[in-house]
């Protein structure tokens, strides 16, 4: 059929194999839209005639949020529909699907994935022992080198709790937690989310221009005054039992001691939906205008800065809230899982209080809040990174 119709795009075929990149993007959520977004901006860059494949569960919904990030990017769902089918009847391996096909469900997505000279999958922490089946992903990208001898790379990986798959027998990996980085026997690295700062919009924040040595993130306007902002975000998904309503409590405690104008309270959304009940919970605390949906943060319709204090379990605000000079409390409701998240923020330079939302909980006082010491080392070694696999 392809023959039958005019190929009406103005761009150039391209010159070199195609990228692929898988992502856990698609949910949405946050933190793996971020990720995603950035490789992808880091790609338009370094290689704009290079075609993008990325590989997520929700093409439909990541089409529209990265739409013009990169003029060849292409969003499937090959590998995530391929494990679907696994889950409900397909009784076939991935050597045998990638290396003879018959599966015309999907078909045309294995070829262009055999086609890729790099298959990347990028950061978050979903290979660990409460979700094995995620490991699949590798398993997959593992026949594809058996098969077409491809590149694979793996980058900003948390594996805790630990699964038992170090994944060094990878062409590339980079880990970004102590315990995964011992588990893994490889060396400390960053989450992917700091190739954010490579964007001037969020580099000059930071003061890490070109051509500048990385000084102080929180030495912005305002790092060392009172704050006068504060951003909220408890989650209702993937907590130890019972760790939700404990740490609202501690969240209604911490708000009542800080003291601050409920003018002032914002409350970010990371995942539609599962942060909600959380706001429902503290709405009286929030602002009447001041919930926040995923959406109009990711429109950029909300600004982070060194004027804020933050109070969230989510990994991913304790970044980028910090990435920009904001102080805050990371509340941890997963041992072995969200405290080793954020606590590699706050060792990378956040200086956040990581606190346990469990029933002895104390709560923090503003002045006991430090603005972050920065995130020059971070955001220099992933940007190495980033050129070492694709150049600059």
């Amino acid at each position: 059929m392809r023959t039958l119709l005019k190929d009406h795009r103005r761009i150039p075929p391209a010159r070199t194999p195609p990228v692929y990149l898988v992502s856990w993007a698609g949910y949405p959520n946050f933190g793996d839209e971020l990720i995603a977004a950035t490789w992808v901006n880091h790609l338009a860059k370094v290689a704009p005639t290079t075609d993008v494949w990325l590989d997520v569960r929700e093409p439909g919904t990541v089409t529209a949020l990265l739409r013009g990030l990169h003029p060849r990017l292409h969003v499937v769902n090959t590998l995530f529909r391929t494990m679907h089918e696994m889950d409900h009847g397909l009784d076939r391996s991935w050597h045998s699907l990638l290396g003879d096909l018959g599966s015309p469900k999907y078909d045309a997505g294995l070829l262009a994935l055999r086609e890729a000279g790099t298959v990347h999958l990028l950061g978050g922490g979903l290979l660990h022992r409460d979700w094995v089946e995620n490991l699949r992903i590798v398993e997959a990208m593992r026949a594809v080198r058996e098969i077409t001898g491809a590149r694979l790379v793996a980058t900003g990986q948390g594996l805790m709790p630990f699964a038992g798959d170090p994944l060094t027998d990878l062409d590339h990996l980079s880990v970004r937690d102590r315990p995964s980085a011992d588990a893994a026997g490889v060396p400390l690295g960053y989450d992917d989310a700091f190739l954010l700062a490579e964007d001037p919009r969020h580099a000059r924040a930071l003061g890490l221009l070109a051509g500048q040595r990385g000084g102080r993130a929180g030495t912005g306007a305002g790092a060392s005054s009172a704050p006068s902002e504060v951003v909220v975000c408890v989650q209702s998904d993937t907590l130890a039992e019972g760790s939700f309503d404990r740490m609202v409590a501690f969240t209604e405690t911490q708000l009542k001691r800080w003291d601050l104008p409920r003018e002032s309270v914002r409350y970010l959304e990371a995942i539609p939906g599962d942060d909600h009940l959380g706001y429902d919970r503290l709405r009286d605390l929030v602002a009447p205008d001041g919930f926040i949906p995923f959406q109009a943060a990711w429109d950029g319709e909300f600004a982070f800065g060194p004027h804020q204090v933050w109070l969230t379990t989510r990994f991913h605000h304790h970044l980028v809230g910090a990435l920009h000079g904001a102080r805050g409390v990371a509340l941890s409701g997963k041992p072995g899982y969200y405290d080793v998240k954020h606590r590699s923020v706050a060792d990378a330079g956040s200086d956040w209080a990581v606190v346990h939302g469990g029933p002895d909980a104390e709560t923090v006082g503003l002045e006991e809040l430090a603005a972050p010491r920065g995130f020059a080392e971070a955001v220099r070694a992933k940007r190495d990174e980033a050129a070492q696999l694709y150049g600059r």
